[in-house]
């Protein structure tokens, strides 16, 4: 029991204790699906934003000019 962690301890010249493997639904969630998540909200988050201010400038103003009074 000693001997196999100081066998572990010794092939890893790092220092590291890798744990078990990550099966491939893990690896595909945490290294695929969570990546392009994260940045297709802060996509949609920036285009939303975008078309706010973009409808708030192209807004028209009131005036005497372009108002008539009923």
């Amino acid at each position: 029991m000693f001997f196999d962690k100081a066998i572990k301890l010794a092939l890893n010249e790092d220092g590291s204790m890798p744990g078990e493997p990550l099966g491939f639904l893990e690896g595909f969630l945490w290294f695929f699906v969570a990546p392009v998540s994260i940045v297709l909200f802060i996509w949609v988050t920036v285009v939303a934003l975008e078309n706010v201010k973009k409808a708030k400038k192209n807004r028209v103003k009131q005036d005497l000019i372009t108002r008539i009074n009923e």
